[in-house]
């Protein structure tokens, strides 16, 4: 039995929305899709260097989901937390905010050398470059580089209060990320070109009973229809309010 139409059309939408979250598109108008660097309750990366014995320093981070990414009982994009022989305490410093999460080339003049994620905005450290009680927000860069994955980031040196760490994967190729979306119409494509060939010529199905799930298909359309004249309704109506206020007098 074929699962409902509506609803695998309605996860589908779901899943595009969803992807769309974690893009981002140049000003050559390619778009990269960092779902795949995300991680599930986010990256935890121990910083090796610290050297503080039974204390270390731990950085938490994420791409997309940033629901474990928590500090001072606030959602952010990154932290630094103090572990105590390996456990993570609840003491943290934010490095970066979520809705302060930039993209950028790696190189502008080799832009397939990969890109840079930035968090800005975080809590406040001393940094020694500036005159005394001067303070610096936080902050945390990711710098991508396209090639194969590696397993994990790599911490770099400390540059005052801004944690910076590097990595190479293939969500930074140019090839890898732009025109997910064409795949994804793509496959749709296939799926139905394949089933419709099957039925013709293998069940021997005439007509458009061929078509693969038809019947959903005929339900489906008067809803996307009512959709669509509801929508035109809303927008005439929005329209008319502005006329009576006095814009088509402007």
């Amino acid at each position: 039995m074929c699962p409902n139409l509506t609803i695998i059309m309605l996860l589908l939408l779901i899943g595009i929305a969803y992807s769309q979250q974690c893009t981002w598109t140049d000003d050559s108008g390619y778009t990269y899709n960092l779902k795949s660097l995300d991680k599930d309750g986010g990256w935890q990366l121990k910083d090796e260097t610290s050297g503080m014995g039974m204390f270390s320093m731990v950085y938490i981070f994420n791409f997309c989901d940033f629901k474990s990414i928590r500090c001072h009982d606030r959602q952010v994009g990154a932290i630094e937390a103090l572990a105590v022989m390996g456990q993570i305490t609840e003491n943290c410093d934010v490095a970066g905010l979520v809705e302060t999460q930039t993209f950028e080339h790696l190189d502008q003049r080799d832009l397939n050398k990969g890109l840079v994620v930035k968090y800005t905005q975080g809590d406040l450290c001393m940094d020694p470059k500036q005159p005394t009680g001067v303070m610096q927000p936080r902050q945390a860069h990711f710098f991508i580089e396209c090639g194969d994955d590696d397993t994990t980031f790599t911490v770099l040196p400390d540059n005052e209060c801004i944690d910076q760490f590097k990595i190479r994967h293939h969500v930074a190729c140019r090839n890898a990320s732009s025109h997910w979306f064409l795949k994804f119409i793509f496959i749709i494509f296939l799926y139905f070109g394949g089933r419709f060939l099957y039925n013709r010529k293998k069940l021997q199905i005439e007509g458009e009973e061929a078509i693969p799930h038809i019947h959903k298909i005929k339900t489906f359309i008067p809803k996307v229809r009512a959709l669509f004249h509801f929508g035109v309704d809303r927008l005439q109506t929005q329209v008319q309010r502005f006329r009576h206020g006095g814009y088509d007098s402007i």
